[in-house]
């Protein structure tokens, strides 16, 4: 048994995890149509867009507050591609990827707690996160960073929407594990 959590750590603490972004080829060619499907196809971008959507939609705001979490979102995730873009490669840029699947999980399972202030502080923090998101695909961009991010805007906006819709029918904390489960099942198999 000992051995068994032994390999478990030992995975969860090897160098894979710079690479949170695998299957993302650093050859693509950051077109309108690749921004859109990449947050399809990119397991992280896909797990991080649907939780980030449960999250707003277990709020339950008005779609003026969603809009603008949505749109916050955004900003960070454009800003994140930007900064990327000019500066170049940051070691931490990776972990902070993978960190930021676990953090909007445990931020959604705060959601049904009753300290609003620990809802509003991880709320902001997993905002943040996304920029990471973009920052990744700023330094692998190619000259036309421009279509690929409003492709990519496109497409993050469909994924977090999906999630919002869905949260709304199925109101549960338990949402939350299931956000955290598919992380570390994509980190695992990654």
């Amino acid at each position: 048994m000992k051995l068994k959590y032994s390999a478990l750590l030992a995975t969860l603490l090897t160098p894979f995890m710079a690479f949170a972004h695998p299957g993302h080829s650093h050859h693509e060619t950051h077109s309108f149509m690749s921004g859109v499907t990449h947050p399809v196809t990119g397991v992280d971008h896909l797990i991080m867009l649907v939780a980030f959507g449960f999250l707003i939609g277990a709020l339950s705001w008005s779609l003026k507050k969603s809009s603008a979490l949505v749109g916050a979102g955004l900003i960070s995730l454009v800003a994140g591609m930007a900064i990327g873009k000019m500066l170049g490669f940051a070691a931490i840029v990776e972990p902070m990827i993978v960190a930021s699947l676990f953090v909007v999980s445990l931020c959604l399972w705060q959601v049904f707690s009753p300290n609003t202030k620990r809802v509003n502080s991880m709320l902001a923090v997993s905002i943040g996160l996304l920029f990471f998101h973009g920052y990744a695909h700023g330094v692998e961009a190619a000259a036309n960073l421009g279509q690929f991010a409003t492709g990519m805007a496109l497409s993050a906006t469909a994924l977090m929407t999906v999630g919002v819709f869905v949260s709304r029918l199925v109101t549960s904390k338990w949402l939350s594990v299931g956000v955290a489960s598919a992380s570390a099942l994509w980190m695992l198999t990654a």
